[in-house]
């Protein structure tokens, strides 16, 4: 069985880079993360920064690429734009610039194809995936019969706040928020940080959001009426009063319900 972590650079994932890198878990065959190719400055500089200190450790770090998601929105659309027909379009950039490309490199680090059969026999990989307790409903299993998705940090039952702690504890720099530049999903309060420790990101944020209002490639059925916003708020990014939605963001109260099996 072959030890991938699939790193996506934000904290979490990052804990168990260092922990099998520091020999806290068991080492890992390579540590792999897709760029693609508009994710913000600071989480580039952490990623190099890691991966430049694990290699010096003896690890093996890959930086794969599915394409650039900026691009991507001119040939066909991957990001789930919210609508003025109601409801964001179907996510598909997790995926594309995600998921394959890592398996594919998964699948050659394996000694296979990337792409074409025979396929790697079931169970040949490890995939550990960075998700804390108070995220545990995002663990599932793989839908791949050669991988196994491992969860280390629900193991030791660790949260977010737990994998701070680690990282601080060793004098280590924490990562931010890993998410490309245009995101959707990007809460009103993450914009207005954006728009002020990064203008220059942010403007480019807003002129894609200006320039894919009416992208016949996104909208379904290729309609020029349908509207796409980044907001949530089906509001031009840049002409949106952000600390007012801002405030209108709570954080959730509801206590975590933690299984036991974990």
């Amino acid at each position: 069985m072959i030890r991938i972590l699939s790193w996506g650079c934000g904290v979490q994932s990052t804990v168990l880079g260092e922990m099998s890198a520091y020999g806290d878990l068991s080492r890992l065959d390579a540590i792999i993360t897709a760029d693609i190719g508009w994710e913000r400055q600071a989480t580039y500089d952490i990623r190099d920064w890691y991966a430049n200190r694990w290699r010096g450790m003896g690890m093996r770090v890959e930086i794969v690429s599915g394409g650039n998601i900026r691009r991507g929105a001119e040939e066909h659309i991957h990001i789930p734009f919210w609508t003025s027909g109601g409801g964001p379009l179907r996510r598909q950039c997790t995926r594309h610039f995600k998921l394959t490309p890592l398996k594919q490199r998964s699948r050659e680090l394996a000694g296979f194809h990337a792409t074409r059969p025979p396929h790697p026999p079931a169970g040949t990989i490890e995939q550990w995936l960075g998700i804390s307790l108070d995220e545990h409903r995002r663990a599932v299993r793989s839908r791949i019969r050669f991988i196994v998705n491992r969860y280390p940090l629900l193991e030791m039952r660790m949260v977010r706040q737990d994998c701070i702690a680690y990282l601080e504890k060793k004098g280590l720099p924490v990562p931010p928020k890993s998410a490309c530049i245009c995101c959707p999903y990007r809460s009103a309060s993450e914009w207005l940080e954006m728009r002020d420790e990064a203008p220059d990101e942010f403007a480019a944020a807003v002129a894609f959001d200006e320039t894919n209002r009416h992208n016949p490639l996104a909208t379904r059925g290729g309609s020029t009426e349908e509207e796409l916003y980044l907001l949530r708020s089906l509001e031009p990014l840049g002409q949106a009063n952000l600390e007012a939605l801002a405030k209108k963001e709570r954080p959730s109260s509801r206590a975590i319900q933690i299984p036991m099996f974990w």
